[in-house]
Protein backbone atom coordinates (compact mmCIF):
# COMPACT_ATOMS: atom_id res chain seq x y z
CA UNK A 1 0.00 0.00 0.00
CA UNK A 2 1.26 3.18 -1.09
CA UNK A 3 2.02 6.48 1.53
CA UNK A 4 -0.75 8.10 0.01
CA UNK A 5 -3.87 5.03 -0.09
CA UNK A 6 -2.20 4.48 3.84
CA UNK A 7 -2.71 8.30 4.98
CA UNK A 8 -6.15 8.44 3.52
CA UNK A 9 -6.75 5.67 4.94
CA UNK A 10 -5.59 6.66 8.45
CA UNK A 11 -7.73 9.94 7.83
CA UNK A 12 -10.94 8.09 7.42
CA UNK A 13 -10.03 6.03 10.46
CA UNK A 14 -9.46 9.72 12.47
CA UNK A 15 -12.82 10.72 10.54
CA UNK A 16 -14.64 7.75 12.09
CA UNK A 17 -13.10 7.87 15.56
CA UNK A 18 -13.72 11.85 15.78
CA UNK A 19 -17.54 11.30 14.80
CA UNK A 20 -17.88 8.99 17.32
CA UNK A 21 -16.01 10.83 19.82
CA UNK A 22 -18.59 13.83 19.37
CA UNK A 23 -21.37 12.10 18.83
CA UNK A 24 -21.47 9.70 22.24
CA UNK A 25 -20.34 13.30 24.14
CA UNK A 26 -23.53 14.48 23.13
CA UNK A 27 -25.08 12.25 23.73
CA UNK A 28 -24.02 12.18 27.22
CA UNK A 29 -23.91 15.69 27.83
CA UNK A 30 -28.08 15.50 26.39
CA UNK A 31 -28.64 12.99 28.89
CA UNK A 32 -27.06 15.03 31.52
CA UNK A 33 -29.29 17.94 30.95
CA UNK A 34 -32.39 16.29 30.74
CA UNK A 35 -31.18 14.53 34.11
CA UNK A 36 -30.72 17.92 35.74
CA UNK A 37 -33.95 18.91 34.53
CA UNK A 38 -35.78 16.08 35.67
CA UNK A 39 -34.53 16.50 39.11
CA UNK A 40 -35.37 20.26 38.64
CA UNK A 41 -38.97 19.76 37.57
CA UNK A 42 -39.19 17.09 40.15
CA UNK A 43 -37.80 19.55 43.22
CA UNK A 44 -40.49 21.86 42.46
CA UNK A 45 -42.91 19.88 42.23
CA UNK A 46 -44.16 20.16 38.68
CA UNK A 47 -44.55 16.80 38.47
CA UNK A 48 -46.45 16.89 34.92
CA UNK A 49 -43.01 18.02 33.35
CA UNK A 50 -40.86 15.44 35.43
CA UNK A 51 -43.16 12.23 34.28
CA UNK A 52 -42.14 13.39 30.78
CA UNK A 53 -38.80 14.02 31.24
CA UNK A 54 -37.89 11.06 33.33
CA UNK A 55 -40.03 8.86 30.75
CA UNK A 56 -37.20 9.89 28.14
CA UNK A 57 -34.67 8.85 30.56
CA UNK A 58 -36.14 6.03 31.43
CA UNK A 59 -35.75 5.21 27.73
CA UNK A 60 -32.38 6.34 27.03
CA UNK A 61 -30.83 5.01 30.62
CA UNK A 62 -33.11 1.83 31.60
CA UNK A 63 -31.10 0.25 33.96
CA UNK A 64 -31.41 2.94 37.02
CA UNK A 65 -33.92 2.46 39.42
CA UNK A 66 -34.04 5.71 40.78
CA UNK A 67 -34.95 7.11 37.67
CA UNK A 68 -37.90 4.50 37.13
CA UNK A 69 -38.71 5.17 41.03
CA UNK A 70 -38.78 9.14 40.07
CA UNK A 71 -40.92 8.17 37.44
CA UNK A 72 -43.46 6.37 39.65
CA UNK A 73 -43.30 9.15 41.86
CA UNK A 74 -44.11 11.46 39.73
CA UNK A 75 -47.18 9.29 38.24
CA UNK A 76 -48.37 8.75 41.51
CA UNK A 77 -48.38 12.63 41.95
CA UNK A 78 -50.15 13.56 38.77
CA UNK A 79 -53.22 10.93 39.59
CA UNK A 80 -51.98 8.04 37.32
CA UNK A 81 -51.91 5.13 39.59
CA UNK A 82 -51.71 2.47 37.33
CA UNK A 83 -48.70 4.03 35.37
CA UNK A 84 -46.79 4.45 38.98
CA UNK A 85 -47.17 0.85 39.51
CA UNK A 86 -45.45 -0.35 36.64
CA UNK A 87 -42.91 2.54 37.15
CA UNK A 88 -42.29 1.05 41.10
CA UNK A 89 -42.20 -2.53 39.38
CA UNK A 90 -39.39 -1.50 36.88
CA UNK A 91 -37.61 0.32 39.82
CA UNK A 92 -38.42 -2.79 41.71
CA UNK A 93 -36.51 -5.29 38.70
CA UNK A 94 -33.69 -3.44 38.76
CA UNK A 95 -33.35 -2.82 42.59
CA UNK A 96 -35.38 -5.43 44.61
CA UNK A 97 -34.38 -3.98 48.04
CA UNK A 98 -35.54 -0.59 47.38
CA UNK A 99 -38.28 -0.65 50.27
CA UNK A 100 -38.68 2.85 49.48
CA UNK A 101 -41.06 1.40 45.82
CA UNK A 102 -42.80 -1.41 47.80
CA UNK A 103 -43.51 0.96 50.18
CA UNK A 104 -45.53 3.55 47.47
CA UNK A 105 -46.53 0.54 45.81
CA UNK A 106 -48.38 -0.56 48.33
CA UNK A 107 -50.09 2.44 49.37
CA UNK A 108 -51.20 2.70 45.70
CA UNK A 109 -52.59 -0.46 46.24
CA UNK A 110 -54.54 0.44 49.09
CA UNK A 111 -55.84 3.91 47.50
CA UNK A 112 -56.76 1.74 44.28
CA UNK A 113 -58.45 -0.90 46.54
CA UNK A 114 -60.44 1.85 48.61
CA UNK A 115 -61.69 3.22 45.69
CA UNK A 116 -63.01 -0.15 44.48
CA UNK A 117 -65.03 -0.45 47.61
CA UNK A 118 -65.99 2.95 47.80
CA UNK A 119 -67.24 2.07 43.89
CA UNK A 120 -68.86 -1.22 44.95
CA UNK A 121 -71.27 0.58 47.79
CA UNK A 122 -72.18 3.48 44.98
CA UNK A 123 -73.26 1.08 42.25
CA UNK A 124 -73.86 -2.24 44.08
CA UNK A 125 -77.32 -3.50 45.49
CA UNK A 126 -77.33 -2.11 48.62
CA UNK A 127 -79.22 -5.83 49.88
CA UNK A 128 -76.80 -7.72 48.32
CA UNK A 129 -74.29 -9.23 51.06
CA UNK A 130 -71.51 -8.96 49.00
CA UNK A 131 -71.90 -4.66 49.63
CA UNK A 132 -72.53 -5.11 53.33
CA UNK A 133 -69.20 -7.02 53.20
CA UNK A 134 -67.33 -4.71 50.55
CA UNK A 135 -68.36 -1.69 53.26
CA UNK A 136 -66.74 -3.49 55.84
CA UNK A 137 -63.37 -3.95 53.48
CA UNK A 138 -63.47 -0.51 52.89
CA UNK A 139 -63.56 0.53 56.74
CA UNK A 140 -60.97 -1.33 56.98
CA UNK A 141 -59.00 0.03 54.18
CA UNK A 142 -59.89 3.14 54.99
CA UNK A 143 -58.10 3.07 58.59
CA UNK A 144 -55.10 1.87 57.06
CA UNK A 145 -55.02 5.02 55.04
CA UNK A 146 -56.53 7.26 57.61
CA UNK A 147 -52.99 8.34 58.31
CA UNK A 148 -51.74 11.30 55.77
CA UNK A 149 -49.95 9.02 53.77
CA UNK A 150 -47.87 10.31 50.71
CA UNK A 151 -45.16 8.54 48.62
CA UNK A 152 -41.80 8.30 50.15
CA UNK A 153 -39.28 10.51 48.48
CA UNK A 154 -35.72 8.44 46.99
CA UNK A 155 -34.09 10.88 50.16
CA UNK A 156 -36.21 10.41 53.13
Amino acid sequence: MGKEKMLTSFCKSCCVFLCLAVVSGCAATHGNLDRRSAYEAYEAENYATAAEQFEQLVDVVPKEADLWFRLGNSYARTQRPEKAVKAYENALLRAPSMSKAWYNMGIIHLQQALKAFVDLELYGDASDPIVRRGENMREGVFRLLEEPQKPLESDE
